[in-house]
Parts: C-alpha cells; structure tokens; sequence
C-alpha cells in the first residue's frame, strides 16, 4: 500500500535519498566521485527551500482580514464599494449651517450611525452645537424605517456590554445599523431624517461607486462642504423649469382636492355613528412658518414672496390662505423674533429659499388622495359595517 506524502515529505525524503547515495558514494568512489555527488545535494537542498517557500506563500495569500481599512482598500477595491451621501437643512442649537455637506462612507464598514456621528462632528467645527450625541434622545429615519436611539444604555462607559440587547429599531454605537446588513440593500435616491433637540438634518444615498484611486488615499468617513449655489434675492431662480410645471400642477389638483367631498364628517345628530362626505380641512401650519417668518424679518413684500417662493413650495395652500397666514405672523412677536436670529437680511432670504427649495421636494412626491371612511379599516367588524353603510 502506498501512503500519500505532501510535497514537504517528498522534498524531505529527496534530500535523505541523496544524502545516503552520497554516503555510498564516499566509501567506495573516488575523490572525482564525491565530488560529483556534491552539487546533487546541493541541488536537492535548495529544492526543499523552493518548496517550503511556496508552501508558505500560499499559506500567506489564504489569509482575509476580517474587516476592510483604509490601507486595505487598495487590494480590494473592486469589492470595496463608497457610498456618498447629501447632508442639507443642518440645524443645531445655534442655528442653520451656511452650507449642505457630504458624507462618504464604505459599504462593507460604516452605517447609519456613523452618519450621525459625523454630522456631530461637523456640528462642532461649524460651532452650531455644544451637545454630544448622547445629550438627548433622538431618531433616524431611513427608506421608511424608523430607528431610535437612546432607550439603552452601555453599563459602564466604553466597556462595550448594554443594560439590554438591541431590538429591531435601536440605534447606537453597539448596534450602528451597517449598511451590509440593513434588510433593504442601498440603492441610489433612498432618503432619510434625522430628529432630536440637539440636531436635525435631512439626507440622501446620492451614489454608490466602486472606490477610484484618488480615493484609496482618503480617511473615512469623508467630509466635503458643498458650495450654496442659491442667490440672495428674491425670485425663482432655485428651481427648475420642469419643477415649476410640476408644482402649478400639483397646484390645480389640490385646488379641486379641497374644493371637492373628498373627506368625511360626522352626521349631526346621528345616534349611529353616521359619517357623511365633506370638503377636506387644510393641515396645520408647520415648516411653512418658518419660511413665511424668515422672508417677514429680511423686509420682504408678501406679493413678490408669493410669485417666487412659496406657490411653488406650498402647493397645498391657496394664496388667500398664505396672505391671511403671512399678516397673522407678523403680529406674533413671541414666535417672530426666533426666526433667522443673528443672520443678515440676505442670509435669512437664502436660507428661505434653501428650506422651500427641501419643502418642494417633499410636496412633488405628494398627490392628493380621496380619503377612506373612518371606519374602513377598523379592526371591529361591526364599525366595518358602518362604513359600507355610509358609502
């Protein structure tokens, strides 16, 4: 039976083969002999070095880090993937930052909170913040998923074990939410936002490319500010012709939206729970004041705001509305006085076009929709009964 050996045996067993021929040689060859028999020694021994070089070479190439560093990345770029993302409406506790920011990350090593680290970190060059990430409670929405942090807490600073294990919608520094393994794989265009009392901020995937050689030189997470291309005067320069047509759009169909029986109302006087068709109310004002109180305090005339702003960021309101809404601000000094405090009358002007251009976004993406009965998705079959009686 013949036993299988690995190369290293055989290149062993080579040198023992020559040394003993060699030795047989020597008692009973002459002097030219030996000498003859030298070099094949010499020959299998470098053999044995050849083969065990190589043996440890492969050895070596079958090692793979656990992780990708930077200095890694230039050996494995082609499964090194970074992904850039968009930073804009920065706020902190002192204010908007004057300019959006970049991100970039790699896939196969950051996640989700190590935006939000970063992002504190820019908060604290730009001066807009003294807090620390956990100074106070706050959430991160991403493609529709909302993840929350601080409901755990580590059981000692730094030490790495947590009062309680993640659940699916902690976010922290033991549970970063990497990108590898969220349940959506990245795709170019998914959004979230950012929310607490320290900070909020809104952001977007704006690409996934695989790692160029310009930037197998930088440290990540990356940071580059993005250059504010919006003027400080008041027209429509900060949207584009497309963008115009499609808000005066949006315009008329939530123009007939309100003006129709697309909600509901209760029937007065109706002992059983009678719903009847009505014209929908408009929501709470929100965002839209901060953007009417910017544009008051930088001494801007409500007609020319009107034309150039705000019909084509709240396409949901009426001009009426706005008006009444715009004069009705102008007497509430107690929430007046807040907005854009310390800034100039052009940087309030720009930042109000930053907020209606990010507000316009939003709304593009919204279509009105006649509204289901009250009761259509009750979990009580009966209220269910209600509702196709009523319709």
């Amino acid at each position: 039976m013949v036993t299988p050996v690995d190369d290293n045996d055989t290149a062993a067993a080579a040198v023992g083969a020559v040394s003993n021929a060699a030795a047989a040689v020597a008692v009973e060859a002459t002097s030219e002999a030996r000498a003859a028999v030298a070099p094949a020694a010499d020959v299998a021994t470098a053999a044995t070095a050849t083969t065990t070089a190589g043996a440890a070479t492969v050895a070596s190439d079958a090692v793979v880090p656990a992780a990708v560093s930077n200095e890694d990345a230039a050996d494995n770029s082609n499964n090194t993937k970074v992904c850039r993302f968009l930073i804009s409406n920065l706020q902190g506790g002192r204010g908007y930052a004057k300019n959006d920011f970049r991100i970039d990350l790699l896939q196969s090593k950051h996640g989700l909170y190590d935006i939000a680290e970063t992002v504190f970190d820019i908060m604290d060059k730009e001066k807009l913040t003294n807090d620390m990430i956990y100074s106070h409670l706050w959430d991160m929405t991403f493609n529709k998923k909302v993840y929350k942090n601080g409901w755990r807490r580590q059981t000692m600073p730094d030490s790495g074990e947590w009062t309680q294990p993640a659940s699916e919608t902690d976010i922290d520094e033991g549970e970063p939410r990497l990108f590898s393994g969220l349940n959506t794989p990245l795709e170019k265009g998914q959004k979230g936002k950012f929310g607490g009392e320290s900070a909020s901020f809104e952001y977007v995937l704006e690409s996934i490319t695989d790692m160029s050689a310009a930037q197998k030189d930088k440290t990540y997470p990356h940071v580059s500010k993005v250059a504010n291309q919006i003027s400080t005067k008041v027209e429509d320069d900060w949207l584009t012709p497309s963008q115009k047509s499609q808000c005066i759009k949006l315009q008329e169909m939530w123009g007939k939206f309100y003006s129709g029986n697309n909600s509901w109302k209760r029937a007065k006087r109706s002992p059983d729970r009678a719903f009847t068709r009505a014209k929908p109310s408009a929501p709470q004002w929100g965002d839209e004041l901060q953007i009417m109180g910017l544009l008051i305090n930088a001494d801007c005339k409500f007609k020319k705001c009107w034309t150039n702003i705000m019909q084509y960021a709240f396409v949901d309101r009426t001009e009426s509305a706005c008006s009444m809404r715009w004069y009705q601000l102008k007497k509430e000094d107690y929430r007046l006085k807040w907005y854009g405090k310390g800034k100039s009358a052009a940087e309030k002007i720009s930042l109000a076009k930053r907020l209606a251009k990010s507000t316009m976004k939003v709304q593009l993406e919204r279509k009105p929709k006649r509204e289901r009965h009250p009761y259509a998705n009750a979990d009580e079959a009966v209220l269910r009964e209600y509702a196709e009686r009523d319709l």
